[in-house]
């Protein structure tokens, strides 16, 4: 009779995690509380499941999880000898905390019923978050103040989101026919109309064009991809010229350029470019282990190092400038391990193989110019649907009857 029971309390279990997985997918785009709420539920529910944490124990064994442990590892250690307060260091350390899901999310997302739904819960909330800056862009919804831009998330976010969920609708519009092709292409027209003639977001227009190719690649021949990237190239510059708010901010990048090297850094670009020169600099002092974990920010608060800047700064716009400062060569060689094996397990991947893949090249592209990995919103969707696509992997390994390192 016990066994019965635990058998039923087992099977309502499972039931539930996909239920707060796609819950989870679907607040990321829309709240950054209710998303912590889900995901806590997530991770509590996969975790007293007893099947799912005996995957854990091959998870743990796989290459990129135990690049991952390191990685965080680094940043745990790296509080040592940091000259941060232990305020400024429990919160880096809480950010790179989300790295510790991944193993557990992975086993959650094995189904592929869950990732199904975790995905539809994703596209709901872009659908939900375009209709809104449509509307508000076009003069309706006047009674609210939110800029069409900036509704949850700021427009660097929502435009990494909202160009990942492009590429996504023209993937399933590809791998469909009929009526669903024609509602998957019709929701990827109103995401790029978002991204495209709405959005300020410069990091955007890049990462969607990026996918675009990405995604030719992925369905071309090698002598058809050459043909279809020269398309989206030309379409791109048709857009530029055809959308007001795309144009002003992509000329302003030369304007910007032009103004820093005549010494006025007083602009989007010049700022940022300051932020980078100081993380040089720390970097420069402590090259193989640097300065630990928060010391870009103790340190830009001791030392004031772009006068215009008047706020907290917790980052310097560049996740490697970010992790050369702080963690040295050894943190840069971690976080690129840690890129590296997500895209070796990646490769083994089957229907989620192109997902992966399209969501690790513009993710380590946009680090660049972002802290992409460190801050909430990006760096919880990036683990979010690596766990989702790597899900895939565990999956298979299961029905082979035995595991290997991904």
């Amino acid at each position: 009779m016990s066994t019965l029971v635990s058998c039923s309390q087992k099977f309502a279990l499972q039931k539930w995690v996909p239920v707060f997985l796609a819950l989870t997918l679907l607040t990321i785009p829309l709240s950054s509380t209710a998303k912590s709420i889900c995901l806590v539920l997530s991770i509590l529910a996969i975790l007293s499941i007893p099947e799912y944490r005996a995957d854990l124990t091959a998870i743990v064994t796989t290459r990129w999880c135990k690049a991952a442990l390191f990685l965080f590892a680094i940043a745990l250690v790296a509080c040592l000898w940091s000259p941060a307060s232990l305020a400024q260091k429990g919160l880096v350390l809480e950010k790179y905390s989300k790295l510790l899901y991944l193993p557990v999310l992975v086993a959650g997302f094995q189904n592929l019923k869950t990732r199904q739904l975790s995905l539809h819960g994703f596209f709901l909330a872009i659908i939900i978050t375009c209709g809104l800056s449509v509307l508000k862009f076009h003069g309706f919804l006047q009674a609210f103040t939110f800029d069409p831009d900036y509704i949850f998330h700021n427009h660097i976010v929502t435009g990494f989101m909202v160009a990942f969920a492009a590429y996504l609708a023209l993937l399933f519009s590809y791998r469909n026919k009929g009526a669903v092709r024609v509602t998957y292409g019709l929701l990827a027209l109103l995401f790029s109309y978002q991204v495209l003639f709405i959005s300020n977001a410069r990091t955007g227009y890049i990462i969607y064009l990026l996918l675009m190719m990405i995604l030719v690649l992925q369905l071309s021949t090698w002598r058809q991809a050459v043909v279809g990237m020269a398309i989206v190239v030309v379409l791109f510059a048709g857009i530029y010229l055809a959308s007001p708010v795309m144009k002003m901010r992509v000329d302003a990048i030369v304007q910007q350029i032009t103004r820093y090297q005549n010494n006025d850094k007083n602009t989007d670009i010049g700022v940022r470019l300051e932020f980078h020169n100081f993380a040089h600099r720390l970097f420069n002092r402590h090259p193989l282990f640097d300065n630990g974990t928060a010391s870009f920010t103790y340190s830009f608060d001791q030392e004031n190092p772009v006068p215009v800047w008047d706020r907290k700064l917790l980052e310097p716009h560049s996740q490697y400038w970010l992790i050369a400062a702080e963690f040295g060569l050894l943190g840069i060689a971690a976080l690129f391990y840690f890129f590296l094996a997500l895209i070796q397990a990646s490769l083994k991947l089957d229907k989620m193989k192109a997902i992966a893949l399209a969501m690790m090249v513009p993710f380590m592209i946009g680090n660049v110019s972002d802290s992409l990995l460190l801050y909430s919103g990006p760096g919880y969707f990036f683990i979010l649907f690596m766990a989702m696509c790597l899900g895939e992997g565990l999956e298979k390994q299961k029905k082979s009857f035995y595991y290997q390192p991904l």
